[in-house]
């Protein structure tokens, strides 16, 4: 399952993050950091492709803090 989130900092500062499960119970926890374009396409099947090993992955979108993304999709 994957689906778009909103996390909190501790600065209460509110950004998107993209998280994948997998479908049993996780090995472990992986975050997937983003490359200069953002939390795309590929970093959702980097962390969709982690999922699918067994992984709770989760890729936060650190530019939030300089511009939000209006368009971040699943």
């Amino acid at each position: 399952m994957n689906e778009l989130i909103e996390i909190t900092a501790k600065d209460n500062h509110r950004f998107s993050a993209y998280i994948s499960q997998p479908s049993g119970k996780p090995k472990a926890g992986i975050i997937i950091i983003q490359e200069i374009f953002g939390v795309n396409t590929h970093i959702k099947e980097v962390t969709d492709l982690y999922a699918s090993k067994g992984y709770l992955c989760i890729a936060p979108s650190l530019f939030d803090r300089i511009e939000k993304k209006r368009n971040l999709k699943l």
